[in-house]
């Protein structure tokens, strides 16, 4: 609208706010202002945006606080019956969807989301490994492959590989590991899951080709199968005839392979169904720190979340879950600490791998970069994981218990045994099978009786516990041993299996005394080495040239510790487990040893003093120190 009289141009705002002020004195006397109301707004309007002096400011905010209170008076109700409501706040739009803010989001909640999917795709990934012929595994190969073929304009399909097919190595458990990686890399865009879909209906379709000549050698073989000759020579005839054709794969193996892919699909309609999704509606309102929309502002962290987003152009520095952050621009990258821990966070990575792990293990978090924007993420629960690492080690330390001719161990086989073909081989699990544990090398052992739990646990979670400690009863009767040792296992593999042990949270040592009553301490990991002491025995954890952590106890060849690690000396157990810089350990003793005073331990040590038995300790004692 053209404001003829009262433009941009006019430089008198004097004269402006005179006539402004006449106006408003025309309408609270009820005359109609001259050039009507309408004029009267539009100079109000033009007077509201005018760089006026301070003086000429100060009476036209005057004069229109009096308009304001007329506009009020001639608009209230003469008689009312509710109170006057309350102002409105300001308020500002958000973030629209298609602003660089909104498009940050949406990208750092599908990278954390693919995350997610990564790990749930590979743990299926590994159960379908344990499978005997891997039928699910080999479809999920080939609808990987075949999708990114496509990706690549390559026309060539591949056939889902035979049981075994050594040029596959899907047994390998790296190999595995990457045929995840990448499925769950193509889901991470439409385009991919359209690649994945269109490859998996061609699976199901056909998941192998006929040879060209099968009706031909199937035709052949039946003639040969009618000649009236010896026996002998009909069947060097089909043997001759054989050698001929390539062998073809068996027809019967189709239907396995396209109910695999149907699970498969199924599997993947649930994982994608909690895929993020692109949405008008923009950013959440106070969702991200530092925000550049006031609407999106996050006044400050919240400790009770798993997650935080910052906008790192918008700040330095914030206090989250109890440690600072800091961070700068290095280039188009950016730098982030938290505590003291530093990372660099690459901003010209593909979305699948702008992403890294940072903080101490008791509160490690997941960094997503998209920009100038960061998604911090709790990744996981470390206590919780290593609490079932600790629980496992209990049980695996049972097992490899020597005591009556390693009656624990054999109890298990047995029980491992009637669970999955109803018998026991008593005369493969007496007394005198014990002589080859005792032999065998310390790794192949423990290897060994994990083994045994994991298979145990796997059936405990798919079964009722009853039913498990009744075939570990049975067991015991075919193997006479007693029930106390029956109830003491299945008592153990269940706390393995549903019961991570409590554990404290790291502290950094280089020398802790172990609790002789088997509780388990926790540590910090550093570069320096880490020396564990129970009794007059001392074992050094320490870094090697590979990079791989050590754990040395004189007189016995040194171990590799990964994850979980039982050291099996006489009379006691030394039960190590690891989850990135958490190290947890403890001393089980076959007989507990006599209590000693208080105040011989080592200077610089971490005592042991006052600590209270925890309750899958308590439980585990009675069968640990059994006999």
């Amino acid at each position: 609208m053209t404001l003829c009289p009262y433009t941009r141009g006019v430089t008198y705002w004097a004269e402006l706010v005179e006539l402004y002020e006449y106006k408003v004195a025309d309408a609270l006397d009820g005359r109609v202002p001259r050039g009507g109301k309408r004029s009267l707004t539009e100079l109000r309007d033009e007077l509201l945006g005018a760089p006026l002096e301070p003086m000429l400011l100060r009476r036209m905010m005057e004069c229109d606080r009096n308009y304001r209170n007329m506009f009020k008076s001639a608009h209230a109700s003469p008689v009312s019956s509710r109170p006057a409501a309350n102002a409105v706040p300001e308020w500002s739009a958000p973030a629209r969807a298609d602003s660089p803010e909104s498009q940050s989001w949406e990208e750092l909640q599908r990278m954390a989301w693919h995350v997610h999917l990564k790990t749930s795709i590979l743990e299926l990934a590994q159960v379908w490994g344990r499978q005997p012929d891997r039928t699910a595994l080999r479809v999920m190969y080939t609808v990987q492959e075949n999708a990114e073929r496509e990706g690549r304009s390559i026309r060539t399909r591949l056939p889902v590989p035979a049981v075994g097919d050594p040029l596959v190595s899907l047994h390998d458990a790296e190999v595995v590991a990457r045929v995840a990686s990448g499925f769950a890399d193509l889901l991470l865009t439409e385009e991919g899951r359209l690649r994945v879909k269109t490859a998996l209906s061609a699976v199901h379709e056909e998941p192998f080709a006929r040879h060209p000549d099968e009706d031909v050698m199937e035709a052949r073989l039946a003639a040969a199968e009618r000649e009236r000759v010896a026996p002998e020579a009909r069947a060097a005839l089909v043997a001759a005839l054989r050698a001929q054709y390539p062998q073809a794969r068996d027809p019967r193996e189709r239907p396995a392979i396209r109910e695999a892919a149907r699970h498969l699909q199924r599997t993947l309609d649930d994982l994608l169904a909690g895929a993020p999704t692109n949405t008008m509606s923009g950013t959440p309102s106070h969702s991200i720190l530092y925000a550049q929309k006031p609407q999106s502002a996050l006044p400050t962290p919240d400790d009770g979340t798993d997650e935080l987003v910052i906008y790192l152009a918008g700040g330095q520095a914030a206090h989250w879950r109890g440690m600072d952050l800091r961070w700068q621009p290095i280039g188009s990258n950016w730098q982030l600490q938290f505590g003291p821990h530093v990372v660099l966070l690459r901003t010209d990575l593909p979305p699948a791998e702008r992403s890294v792990v940072i903080g101490p293990a008791r509160a490690q978090i997941r960094a997503f970069v998209s920009g100038a924007y960061v998604l911090l993420r709790v990744d996981g629960r470390p206590d919780e994981e290593i609490g079932r690492l600790a629980s496992k080690a209990r049980a695996i330390a049972l097992l490899l218990n020597a005591e009556e001719d390693y009656a624990n161990l054999r109890l298990a086989r047995a029980a491992a045994q009637l669970i999955r073909n109803g018998t026991v081989d008593t005369a493969a699990l007496g007394a005198a099978s014990a002589d080859k544990y005792a032999s065998a090398p310390p790794e192949t052992l423990i290897a060994f009786a994990r083994k045994g739990i994991d298979a145990l646990m796997a059936r405990l979670q798919r079964s009722t516990p009853s039913s498990v400690a009744t075939s570990i009863h049975a067991a015991a009767e075919r193997l006479e041993l007693d029930a106390d040792r029956a109830t003491g296992l299945h008592e153990v593999l269940h706390i393995a299996t549903f019961t991570p042990e409590p554990l404290p949270y790291p502290v950094a040592h280089t020398a802790v005394n172990l609790a002789d009553t088997g509780a388990f301490r926790s540590i910090l990991l550093g570069q320096d080495p880490v020396t564990l002491r129970t009794g007059e025995r001392a074992l050094t954890l320490r870094l090697d040239y590979k990079g791989e952590l050590a754990a040395v106890l004189p007189g016995h060849p040194a171990a590799t510790l990964h994850d979980l690690l039982v050291v099996r000396v006489p009379g006691l157990s030394l039960l190590l487990v690891r989850q990135g810089t958490w190290l947890a350990a403890a001393a089980l003793y076959d007989t507990p040893p006599p209590s000693t005073p208080e105040g011989h331990t080592l200077p610089g040590t971490l005592e042991h003093k006052s600590s209270t038995h925890s309750l899958s300790h308590t439980m585990h004692a009675p069968y640990d120190t059994k006999n």
